[in-house]
């Protein structure tokens, strides 16, 4: 079928021609609309369940929310853990799936086992699911300020509430919007006791009236009026202050009571569980989410406009609006723009080595088509796929630009030497040059089908890789294999035409001696003048070169075993997060104290750009966060020098005395947190069944964590004992004041915690009506005593006379795991330190503590995940080496022959270990003397997921190169050739094809190299540095140890000569 479609394309060429013009233009304009991000959509099949339940405790959010949600999420179909967290008032229960699950498939799942569980919860309580939004979908932060006090937090509350918000909310791509800080606005209604005793009503009775201020009750129409139907319109509910003031309390003896007489009514805002400010001011920000699928690039813009409308019609004087507190816009293009520069820099690099190397200009303007050819045939296959333009796409498409032209070079090399050889013919035996291009078309049609067919089998492992690491590569493996493979499609059709429309006048030789080298560059007789001879004392001293190249990959193998490993490399991102963490049980006020001194002290380091603080948790948020807890996100020039940015940020908060802290970047510490549920790398799990052991072991835990060197940033006891005030009812006190438990629970809890009446709703905005006791009658520990509960009957008794009223310490964070406690304790690797040397430090001293505690502990986060992706990644590589080797033997007719390719699968395992220790950050010898000394100071190269790959795909070249050794020395011994003249001759011969293939891929790596500290080549150059060395190590060795080894092997037969 290959061969008819060459036939047909050199039959055709204008035809052929045309099509690919059209093909060139479609592709243009289908990568014009592409969706462009940083990164791959990262889609994580998690279901979050949110309870919010004000006033129960932590055990008692766990005991009758927190486990019935979970015991009915248990067991869905797919689910493979059910992690929760149990806080004062507030549970969440995150559902994960399997990760071929469809997420909106388990959010059926999920809400259809939800409704069966309601009716087991306390009374008055809805679990919610949470909006979907991307896992990096937190694309952009705003601050709204008043630096002036011209505009209180409440008026910037409600304007980002029902303005802002309600704008983004209505931008198709937007998921979610978080707004926190400010104080939110509700009608309040603070009752005075001594109120309610004078006038004789009861806190119930003020409830009830609130609730009576408003009804949605139609009033149906009158059906004919003088032939007309007239709809009744009833305004019954209250719209302002001054209205509800002015409802009615029903009182018994029938006055006219009403609710401003008894409670002071006013527009105040909420209770705060949250705060946030923006470079020392106080502010509101909002957190734009964008929904998964979402193009960050497009809804920024749009974003951009909904702002400019806002601040031109709704923005009041004396408020400010922030744009640029976060920005994930400005990474994505400047990482885009360097993943651009790769492969344009690659293309140059490419375009250079070609012709520096081919030396005819009709030649390499013929292979160098082949490039964006072949590009653009794989963009035009971006869509089918749900392919987008990001670094990882961009990155499949750099390393292909280096090997697309490969099939081309084959091709036009035979073409050329095929009609150079019909010129020199007698006149009356030329052939036509269809032809010829048809007859060499032929020729290299298996050879170069086979060897695509190889490299397609290396990348296709990246296909089936599961999880986060699945969603990163697979991106890059596709666009890799649709560019590759459509360079095959290129080298059948377009390249002929091309030779067969631009060969006019082949190069011509003398006749007799010389032809052969006068067709050769100077170059190329300079490399083989320098090859023979080293050649030769290859085959010759065959079995020494063998053994001393297995002597070397077995150094390069323990060398390697000393590698350090980890999930992903960490990415340069322009901002810093910084969390800081106060004392549990530290109130909102003194922990934005806190943190606003070392706001002010990151605003003064040269080049940080601006500070942003949150505090505790904005409503609508699924992070359970106490008020202790506060994150900073610190925007930075990103032009500044990294290394000193983030030394000068971890001096900032070391300063900052009793606290916990942790610095690192948004993105990342979001991937981290849907791998473990923490924003560390690392998660140490810690499980049992007593709460006061889970403490006592994760206290002793982080002691250990302190006296390790390779742990940064060690959290725990987030899970600890607080102050709480009991209030414990004596049965027979409240039957003798007429009193149940349910009347008087209720009553403490409207006093204390309020109850939101109803609402009031007015120009698209909504208002909580909330009824609690006054401010004065709710802020001192005496005053709970001191509460006058209310019987049936009118009769008022103090709160202490029927309970006993007293301070108990109790958990304020419970944990669980797939239906077990846990305590959760996490940290940072160290800088100079990996993942895999931070937990082998861990089993060896902190397991010990753990066992000694009765508990048990696992390993999550980044380690769980790169031990995962790991032993996959491991399974897949042995399957296709199975598969090579069967192909190989089918193809050379020879297990022995397939065996002798396989021997340059360690010849680049050596390169691509001297290439990691040569990125090291330790200069190559004194780390090498370090290592053998002993002594400490070694500095481990890191063994991410991206290297794990680059040995893999490595693989498929150096066995192509491999293979065309083998190919051609079969068929010079086919043709009776000796075994020794076949290796010296075959070597000779293609030797200049493998150095080009491989100098073009190589020289096509060099971009992605040198952007390792880049934005946008963080999880490029590892993959990169690794394939750079084992190319060049599998090349060179593979020109000397190869023709070495078939030496050895003895086959004299030829037993089948490859076409």
């Amino acid at each position: 079928m290959l061969k008819r479609l060459i036939d047909f394309c050199l039959g055709n060429p204008w035809l052929t021609l045309g099509i690919t013009v059209i093909a060139v233009v479609l592709a243009v304009t289908t990568a014009r609309r592409l969706p462009v991000d940083v990164f791959p959509e990262l889609k994580v099949p998690r279901v979050v369940v949110q309870t919010e339940a004000g006033g129960l405790t932590a055990e008692e959010v766990e005991q009758f929310i927190t486990v019935p949600i979970e015991s009915a999420m248990n067991g869905l179909p797919g689910v493979k853990a059910v992690r929760s967290s149990s806080g004062g008032g507030l549970s969440f229960v995150w559902v994960d799936f399997d990760w071929d699950t469809d997420l909106y498939r388990a959010r059926q799942i999920v809400a259809e086992r939800l409704s069966t569980v309601r009716s087991a919860l306390p009374e008055g309580l809805e679990p919610e699911i949470t909006p979907i939004v991307s896992v990096t979908g937190e694309i952009m932060l705003l601050a709204l300020t008043s630096a002036d006090g011209t505009v209180s937090p409440l008026e910037l509350r409600q304007l980002a509430e029902y303005e802002l918000r309600t704008r983004l909310m209505a931008i198709p791509g937007i998921g979610q919007v978080v707004v926190i800080g400010g104080r939110l606005p509700e009608f309040q209604v603070n009752v005075a006791p001594e109120r309610l005793a004078a006038y004789g009503v009861t806190l119930n009775d003020v409830i009830e009236a609130a609730a009576a201020s408003h009804t949605m009750a139609g009033a149906g129409y009158l059906a004919n009026v003088r032939g007309q139907e007239i709809p009744l319109r009833q305004t019954a509910r209250v719209e302002t202050v001054d209205e509800l003031r002015r409802v009615r309390v029903p009182t018994g003896d029938g006055r006219a009571l009403r609710l401003g007489q008894v409670a002071d009514v006013a527009l105040g805002g909420a209770p705060r569980r949250g705060s946030a400010a923006y470079n020392g001011h106080d502010a509101v920000v909002l957190s734009v989410q964008k929904a998964p699928g979402g193009n960050t690039l497009a809804l920024t813009d749009r974003i951009e406009q909904v702002l400019d409308a806002f601040e031109a019609s709704r923005l009041p004087a004396g408020a400010t609006l922030h744009r640029d507190a976060y920005r994930q816009a400005d990474f994505i293009r400047l990482s885009i723009n360097n993943g651009g520069r790769i492969v344009r820099d690659a293309a140059i690099i490419v375009v250079l080595v070609l012709g520096l190397t081919l030396l005819r200009v009709r030649t390499t303007l013929i292979t160098l088509l082949a490039m964006p050819l072949s590009v653009a045939a794989g963009l035009l296959c971006f869509p089918a796929l749900g392919l987008g333009i990001n670094i990882m796409t961009l990155g499949g498409l750099a390393v292909a630009v280096g090997d697309v032209v490969d099939n081309a070079i084959i091709f036009v090399e035979l073409a050329w030497r095929r009609l150079d050889e019909n010129a020199r013919r007698p006149p009356e035996e030329r052939m036509p040059k269809v032809t010829v291009l048809r007859a060499a078309g032929a020729e290299v049609l298996q050879s170069v089908t086979f060897s695509t067919l190889i490299i397609v089998l290396v990348f296709l492992p990246l296909l089936f890789l599961s999880g986060l690491e699945g969603q990163f590569f697979r991106p890059l493996g596709m666009a890799y294999l649709l560019a590759f493979g459509a360079s095959l499609l290129v080298a059948l059709t377009v390249t002929p035409v091309l030779s067969l429309l631009l060969f006019s006048r082949p190069l011509r030789g003398r006749e007799g001696e010389g032809k052969k080298e006068k067709t050769e560059g100077a170059t190329v007789r300079a490399l083989k003048a320098l090859y023979r001879p080293l050649l030769r004392v290859c085959v010759r001293y065959a079995w020494l070169v063998c053994f001393v190249m297995a002597a070397v990959t077995a150094g390069a193998l323990w060398l390697g075993s000393t590698f350090g490993t980890s999930f992903l490399p960490p990415f340069h991102e322009d901002c810093y997060t910084v969390f800081v963490s106060t004392p549990t049980g530290t109130s909102l006020e003194e922990t934005e104290r806190v943190t606003q001194g070392a706001m002010a002290a990151l605003r003064h380091i040269d080049g940080v750009k601006s500070v942003t603080r949150r505090t505790g948790r904005a409503e609508r948020d699924e992070h359970a966060e106490p008020v202790s807890a506060s994150e900073l996100l610190v925007r930075v020039d990103m032009q500044a020098d990294p290394l000193r940015l983030r030394n000068a940020i971890n001096g900032v908060i070391r300063q900052i005395p009793g606290v916990a802290t942790m610095v690192g970047y948004p993105i990342a510490h979001r991937i981290s947190s849907v791998l473990s549920g923490t924003e560390a790398e690392l998660a140490i799990n810690v499980f049992g069944d007593d709460l006061a052991t889970l403490r006592a072991t994760a206290a002793a835990v982080k002691q250990v964590l302190d006296t390790l060197p390779q742990v940064a940033d060690a959290r725990a006891n987030r899970e600890i004992m607080v102050d709480t005030l009991r209030i414990r009812y004596r049965f027979e006190a409240l039957a003798r004041a007429g009193l149940t438990l349910k009347e008087a629970g209720e009553q403490v809890s409207a006093a204390f915690d309020g109850v939101t009446a109803g609402q009031v709703a007015r120009n698209q905005q909504r208002w909580d009506i909330v009824v609690r006791l006054e401010e004065p009658g709710r802020k001192g520990l005496s005053d709970v005593g001191a509460f006058l509960l209310t019987a049936p009957d009118g009769a008022r008794v103090r709160l202490d006379e029927v309970a006993d009223v007293y301070r108990e310490e109790a958990s304020n964070l419970i944990v669980r795991d797939n239906t077990r406690r846990k305590a959760l304790i996490s940290c940072n690797v160290a800088p100079g330190s990996n993942v895999g040397d931070l937990v082998a430090a861990l089993r060896e001293h902190v397991e010990p503590v753990v066992h000694a505690h009765g508990c048990t502990v696992s390993y999550g986060g980044s380690y769980e995940a790169q031990q995962s992706a790991s032993r996959r990644l491991a399974w897949l590589a042995l399957g296709l080496l199975l598969t090579i080797v069967l192909l190989l033997g089918y193809a050379l007719d020879s297990f022995r022959a397939a065996l002798v390719v396989l021997v340059n699968l360690p010849l680049c395992l050596i390169g691509g270990v001297a290439a990691m220790l040569l990125a090291a950050p330790a200069p190559l010898g004194a780390n090498l003397g370090a290592l053998v000394r002993g002594n400490g100071a070694y500095v481990a190269p890191v063994l991410s997921v991206a290297s794990l790959v680059g040995f893999v795909t490595v693989a498929g070249f150096v066995i192509r190169n491999g293979l065309l050794l083998l190919n051609r020395y079969r068929d010079l011994q086919a043709q009776g050739y000796s075994l020794h003249e076949a290796v010296i001759e075959g070597s000779l011969e293609r030797m200049v094809p493998i150095l080009m293939t491989s100098l073009t891929t190589l020289f096509g790596l060099v971009p992605i190299v040198l952007a390792h500290d880049k934005p946008g080549g963080e999880l490029l150059a590892p993959l990169a540095i690794v394939q750079f060395g084992g190319l060049i190590s599998a090349t060179l060795l593979n020109l000397l140890v190869l023709p070495a080894a078939w030496r050895l092997a003895g086959d004299h037969a030829g037993k089948k000569a490859s076409p």
